[in-house]
């Protein structure tokens, strides 16, 4: 085992007549200032929380960079309402786009009855709700990787919140991003740095929150020098796979597969940059008080080298002496705590909730660099909190990467019922997990952040993995150096040529 650690404000020319407002409910409070919400769980980070249209429950978008706010079609089963107008609303991508305005049944997100007397129509599927800048202008929405929630506070002016993020942390690097606001669109824009070898791309990108991937444009990344992968047939380029997005130095991501996008006609942006770049940190997005604030632990650099070996999280087995063995540790980065005492352990997160259908769903993240990726694996236990024998070992493997990289599953999944129904049948009755035993390298049969679960009699190991933009579990190719001449000893090996 090598190097084990154990343990709408809508822009475009509405149609008189279109906009009607709802009467408050009585019941319900009007606003979501105080509220935090758990996002739906997904493997890729996605600002989609749960709400109720008209009775039926819908998964809800919070989308900074929309500037109306939408309903598809498939959330009526007998039709929409028909439409009270259309309105000619701006695309982040450069142009305008005609919606249906349609009257809005009841809308409850959380707590709160949402005050949108009128939506957008798209055919989007399935059933989802999109609100937009219309209704999330007056927050600032803290988002929580690890714990999978959203937290929403009044909007603030950029002073105030430069004021109160410039305060010293000892457990957490602070950053501060200003955001500007696109002159057509309103939306919220950052600058960035994109880099792929010795080429870059800098300048503004729109910060979304709607889709899990940043999206950057050909035209203007091919004229400073990058180059998209290759794609069968001379079909046009559907991705990048860059070493770096930063936001500041060292303020970033690295490497990074980001989406490849053909037609991007605005004049104000180069891309997108969406939760796989901001959501390695702890994210405060305040698009009305323009500024962007990311929190992350902090780390210390490694010590002397020492025997790559494995150590307990908790307390160790003991041996037949009765004695406690703790071999020494690999050095690695350590990371701070809540209370700013740097540790190994504290690289490692985890956060275990009951989903509302019963189900359990956990998310992990690694606060260090992965030069290597990592194996973190769990242990699944009783609502007492005693181990409970499965037959299985069950982990999240994390690829090569910088830090903050988190991902979330629901354990058991279902498909896991038809690959490995012994552990699905075990792993059903778990009521949590805890962290076990950190291992550098990641699981060989998942290549993205996973889960995975091997059973130990067949040794069969089954992933679910977080989407990129290649695919479902589809890592980006390695980017290796040019080909060179074998050394001499190598060549001696070769077989001669042929006279």
């Amino acid at each position: 085992m090598r190097g084990a650690f154990l343990f709408w404000a809508c822009l475009g020319l509405m149609a008189a007549g279109c906009h009607r407002e709802v009467a408050p409910s009585s019941s319900r409070p009007e606003g979501l200032v105080g509220q935090t919400l758990p996002l739906l769980a997904s493997p890729a980070l996605r600002l989609t929380v749960a709400g109720t249209l008209g009775g039926r429950t819908v998964p809800v978008v919070l989308d900074v960079a929309r500037p109306l706010s939408m309903v598809s079609q498939e959330c009526f089963d007998g039709g929409a309402p028909a439409p009270e107008g259309t309105v000619r609303a701006p695309e982040i991508a450069g142009g305008f786009r005609a919606w249906p305005v349609i009257p809005m049944p009841a809308l409850t997100v959380g707590a709160s009855r949402m005050p949108l007397g009128s939506a957008g129509l798209s055919g989007e599927k399935p059933c989802s709700v999109t609100l937009g800048s219309d209704v999330l202008e007056p927050y600032a929405l803290t988002v929580d990787p690890l714990r999978r929630e959203v937290t929403f506070t009044a909007s603030r002016s950029r002073e105030a919140s430069l004021a109160e993020s410039a305060r010293s942390d000892a457990a957490r690097e602070v950053y501060r991003v200003e955001l500007s606001r696109e002159p057509v669109g309103d939306w919220p824009l950052l600058a960035a740095q994109v880099a792929q070898g010795d080429a870059e791309l800098t300048g503004p990108f729109v910060l979304s929150t709607r889709e899990p991937f940043s999206r950057i444009a050909v035209g203007p990344a091919e004229a400073q020098g990058l180059q998209p992968l290759e794609t069968a047939a001379n079909l046009p380029p559907r991705t990048f796979a860059v070493d770096s997005v930063d936001l500041a130095a060292g303020v970033g991501v690295r490497p990074l597969v980001v989406e490849a996008a053909g037609r991007w006609d605005s004049p104000s942006s180069l891309g997108r940059l969406g939760p796989d770049v901001w959501g390695r940190f702890t994210a405060t997005l305040d698009a009305k008080g323009g500024v962007l604030v990311l929190r992350r632990p902090r780390v210390s650099a490694p010590e002397a080298a020492a025997p790559a070996t494995s150590t307990p999280l908790e307390t160790p087995p003991a041996t037949s002496s009765g004695e406690a063995t703790v071999p020494p540790l690999t050095p690695r980065q350590r990371c701070s705590d809540a209370q700013g005492t740097f540790s190994e352990e504290a690289c490692y997160g985890l956060h275990v909730r009951r989903e509302p259908d019963g189900g359990v769903s956990l998310t992990g993240a690694v606060f260090r660099d992965l030069p290597e990726g990592g194996r973190l694996y769990l242990e699944p236990v009783s609502a007492e909190g005693q181990r409970v024998e499965s037959g299985c070992a069950v982990g999240l493997s994390f690829p090569s990467t910088s830090r903050g990289l988190t991902t979330q599953h629901r354990l058991p999944w279902p498909s896991m019922a038809q690959t490995l129904p012994a552990c699905h049948a075990s792993l059903t009755q778990a009521k949590g997990f805890k962290l076990s035993l950190f291992e550098e390298g990641s699981q060989p049969e998942c290549p993205t952040a996973c889960a995975f679960v091997t059973e130990a009699a067949t040794r069969r190991t089954v992933c679910e993995c977080q989407p990129t933009p290649l695919g479902e579990g589809v890592a980006a190719p390695s980017r290796k150096k040019t080909s060179r001449e074998p050394p001499p000893e190598e060549r001696e090996l070769e077989p001669e040529d042929p006279k």
